[in-house]
């Protein structure tokens, strides 16, 4: 078995993982709070993603979220939870899927910021496997 980067513009790299690796699982820090078990912008307020831990365990196939980049948050600069990945900056996808045709691998719908209709913000669609 073998899994596909894909190509995303833009793409950065977040927990070592460029955006729109194929990820099979395992430990990462936490997006919400980056790590250190307390939210931004606050001195003792536990994160709620992570429990305060700083580190989530994620079971794969996921990917790195291309709409909010992995950060989280979306926009990024803001408080405000990822509506792709609800806030872990990883998101759930098959092991076998192709980039997205409408959003062309960004997740975000053409034209404005929200979320692609076709793929829901996550950049990849299943494949379609011939019969």
């Amino acid at each position: 078995m073998s899994w596909k980067t894909y190509d995303f513009k833009g793409a950065g790299t977040r927990f070592g993982r460029k955006t729109g690796e194929i990820i099979e699982g395992g430990e990462f820090p936490c997006s919400s709070c980056a790590g250190s078990g307390v939210l931004p912008r606050t001195k003792s307020t536990e994160c709620p993603k992570c429990l305060g831990k700083g580190t989530i365990s994620i079971n794969g196939p996921v990917m790195v979220c291309v709409y909010c980049k992995g950060v989280g948050r979306y926009p990024i600069r803001t408080n405000l939870s990822c509506r792709v990945c609800g806030g872990s900056g990883f998101i759930s996808v098959s092991r076998e899927n192709e980039m997205c045709g409408h959003c062309r691998g960004t997740g975000a719908e053409p034209g404005n910021e929200l979320p692609c209709l076709k793929c829901r913000g996550k950049g990849v669609v299943e494949k379609k496997t011939q019969p």
